[in-house]
């Protein structure tokens, strides 16, 4: 019995083996710099792509209102049989087949069927059409605002890229200290359980080392949890739709910049980046299309001309015509329906002024608070430096001390815990840093770092 459990249980182990291996075959490592990224990032990623096919369909609207000067021309087959004296009359006249016997009364009143196929060319070519005109430049400041927007997409997203590499790297960064405080912690572990075998520490310094253990290897699987999470959210940014897990090459440094508040124009800002242009065209469309719905109320005028054949046989030449002409048009009253679009078109204007307006307000504010976030975090990152020095001095000391047995256990595992922590800190400090730099890029659309 105990010989079938051991074969049961080896192969309780080879296929666990097996299908780890598995697993691991599913998410193979991918090594990635954070240039190729956001290269990556510009050609793949769904929001861009998104954006780009936004600015496609808006230039598309802008050539449709080529109609507004075009001309529309059309080709058409028609094929009619009858004996309505009334169209065969006519029919015969469109053929050059009329003859003399069609004169006789009973042809007239009871005319035998008659076959007709029509080849028409009709071509309107619009003349004075001052809706179509203003219609035309709304679409043209349409397609302006989606092409800026396009650009804020692409700087939105070279922003997240920068975010998320980053944040996958801190995350690494930070299993990493974990794992380096892991070692520590099983070291002073191991050494605890040996002096207390020999009955030099007490019960309770032993506990307190295996507690330290096993708190570590709880924040080192919380930890490797958020690094893969960190990995995936990275993939879906680069629209890397395979299962990969990212390994950035780039480590985590301090990016160094003169960056202050005096150096960034709001103003200018306002009248540059890409988002407000896309905005002030966006007004700029809404007047053209104010425009358009108060010329509805204007008349129209559009000339026309057409070619046609009539045949009894399809596609015939028989006979041949052809019209030309001019038609005025003012529609003077629809129910109320031109009052009301232009209404709306009004308010869609005010809107958009409106709109304007408050993304500059909230430009400056934002501005201004990133300007005092990296000053705070500034700060941070220099206090985050020394502590951590000051903590590692703290448990070599200690280390030190505690080999001559003139320190507690408690107090060697309390300054490993504050160096792990202290690092950690300045991990999460040096990433606001460099975070609050890429944000304030965004925010302005400027250079500001190497």
């Amino acid at each position: 019995m105990t010989c079938v459990r051991c074969i049961i249980a080896i192969w309780v182990l080879v296929l666990a083996g097996g299908s780890g291996a598995v697993l691991a075959q599913e998410a193979p490592e991918r090594a990635l710099s954070l240039e190729n990224a956001l290269r990556r990032a510009q050609a793949h990623n769904f929001q861009v792509q998104t954006a780009a096919a936004e600015a496609r369909a808006a230039r598309a609207e802008h050539r449709q209102t080529l109609a507004t000067f075009l001309p529309r021309i059309t080709v058409s087959e028609e094929g009619t049989a009858t004996t309505d004296p009334v169209n065969a009359f006519g029919f015969k006249l469109k053929q050059e087949a009329f003859t003399q016997e069609d004169f006789a009364v009973d042809a007239l009143n009871d005319p035998d069927r008659i076959d007709n196929f029509a080849t028409k060319i009709d071509v309107q070519q619009p003349l004075v059409n001052p809706s179509g005109f203003f219609q035309r430049q709304a679409a043209a400041k349409q397609y302006d605002a989606a092409v800026q927007q396009q650009q804020r997409t692409e700087a939105f997203v070279t922003y997240r890229v920068k975010e998320g590499y980053f944040g996958l790297v801190l995350a690494r960064e930070r299993l990493a200290v974990l794992n380096s405080a892991l070692v520590t912690a099983r070291a002073n572990r191991d050494q605890v359980e040996v002096f207390y075998d020999q009955g030099l520490v007490n019960r309770a310094d032993l506990l307190a080392a295996r507690v330290r253990v096993l708190e570590l290897e709880s924040q080192r699987a919380e930890a490797d949890a958020n690094s893969q999470n960190a990995a995936d959210r990275l993939r879906y940014l680069l629209g890397i739709e395979e299962n990969v897990t990212l390994v950035p090459t780039d480590g985590l440094e301090r990016v160094r910049t003169d960056v202050s508040a005096a150096a960034i124009d709001v103003g200018q800002v306002n009248q540059q980046r890409s988002d407000m242009q896309a905005l002030r065209y966006r007004a700029d469309a809404a007047r053209a299309t104010a425009r358009a719905r108060r010329s509805a109320f204007l008349p129209t005028l559009n000339a026309m001309g057409g070619y046609q054949w009539n045949d009894e046989d399809l596609f015939g030449t028989a006979g041949s015509s052809w019209t030309v002409g001019v038609a005025l048009r003012w529609n003077l009253f629809s129910g109320f329906e031109n009052i009301g679009a232009t209404q709306r078109a009004q308010a869609n204007l005010h809107r958009a002024e409106l709109a304007v307006r408050d993304q500059a307000l909230q430009n400056q504010v934002d501005v201004a608070a990133a300007l005092r976030t990296l000053e705070a975090v500034r700060q941070q990152v220099r206090q985050a430096e020394a502590a951590v020095e000051q903590a590692r001095e703290s448990l070599r000391i200690r280390a030190d001390r505690y080999a001559q047995d003139l320190e507690k256990t408690t107090d060697l595992l309390n300054a490993e815990t504050t160096l792990a922590n202290q690092r950690l800190a300045y991990l999460q400090a040096l990433y606001q840093h460099n975070l609050t730099l890429y944000r304030l890029e965004w925010l302005t659309e400027r250079a500001l770092t190497p």
